[in-house]
């Protein structure tokens, strides 16, 4: 029997050298250890939330405290040797120079969360020895202060520590919230509605009132007797504290929409306490619904939408009209 030779056995791209290189390699790494290894930045305290996006804020317009957190590291390989004592500082001056140094490219600028709806738990903290992180501190955030269709910002630095050097590039955490957002739930099937001035056919016409509050968006309310004096109505089945209502335009005849309006509470029907009022408001589509916001603290059995005036028209419709609960 012929014998095959030592290069018929190999692999076609079997490679002496290779091989005497991969088995230096793991040796070289066997012996390297965590403590040989230093970073540049090796010591340097930070915070994490400095670096893009990490400080995006996640905030609903609630009653609940929400809560960010923020906090400081310690760079590299190793831990802390001792204890290190870092101080932070909520700092809204700054907000101003984010603005001038961002706004022109962003197309939009930030304005600092208001002070009584914030509060920090602490703003001193300690990287332990053998850590390399601080514990979470807490912004508690209240969102039932903050408003729709502000960009908030809420600037925190780092001002010292008590053992290495601060990374002046990671030293500030821009907290941004670029949309409050909402939990909502819809109350209108709670509620008998009422209106003034009914359509011809009456309530269950093709168009009568049921179709206001049906949760239909391709049925509409039509009254073909519009005076300034105008409104809908709906008697909920117990008092209930309302955030925003929303009313969705027609789908012809933008001259018939509702242009200026009061939402109005009671809990008798009878004395009304004015909750919203919009003027000259228009409607830029047809069956474009729009969400009005309104702050109150009370909680009223009766809503009221009393419309003193609209496009010019002797008609008033509305495709829906419904009453929203935040939570």
């Amino acid at each position: 029997m012929s014998c095959l030779n030592k290069q018929e056995k190999l692999p076609r791209n079997f490679s002496f050298n290779t091989i005497i290189f991969l088995l230096f390699a793991l040796v070289m790494a066997s012996c390297v250890k965590n403590d040989d290894l230093v970073s540049p930045q090796e010591g340097t305290i930070y915070m994490p939330q400095a670096y893009q996006d990490r400080a995006t804020m996640t905030i609903y317009k609630v009653d609940s405290i929400q809560g960010i957190t923020f906090g400081a590291a310690y760079s590299g390989f190793k831990s802390a040797s001792t204890d290190i004592t870092v101080e932070f500082r909520v700092d809204t001056s700054l907000v101003t120079a984010y603005n001038a140094s961002n706004a022109a490219y962003l197309g939009y600028s930030y304005h600092a969360i208001p002070a009584d709806a914030y509060t920090v738990t602490s703003t001193t903290g300690i990287i332990p020895a053998g850590k390399t992180s601080t514990d979470s501190m807490q912004i508690m955030i209240d969102g039932s202060k903050l408003s729709f269709g502000v960009r908030y910002l809420l600037p925190v630095r780092l001002v010292s520590a008590s053992s290495g050097a601060i990374d002046s590039s990671l030293s500030i955490a821009y907290f941004k919230l670029d949309t409050l957002l909402t939990r909502s739930r819809d109350l209108t099937s709670t509620g008998t509605l009422t209106v003034s001035d009914e359509n011809s056919g009456g309530a269950d016409a093709g168009e009568g009132s049921k179709k206001l509050v049906d949760n239909d968006y391709g049925t509409k309310f039509l009254s073909f007797d519009y005076n300034p004096n105008f409104w809908t109505q709906l008697h909920l089945s117990s008092a209930q504290k309302l955030d925003a209502y929303t009313i969705t335009s027609g789908n012809d005849a933008p001259e018939r929409d509702p242009k200026t309006w009061q939402f109005q509470g009671s809990n008798d029907g009878v004395n009304w306490t004015t909750l919203d009022t919009r003027t000259n408001e228009s409607f830029s589509d047809r069956l474009l619904t729009r969400r009005f916001d309104f702050s109150t603290t009370e909680a009223y059995s009766y809503y009221r939408l009393y419309i003193t005036e609209n496009g010019g028209s002797g008609l008033i419709q509305i495709t829906e009209w419904r009453l929203l609960q935040y939570y």
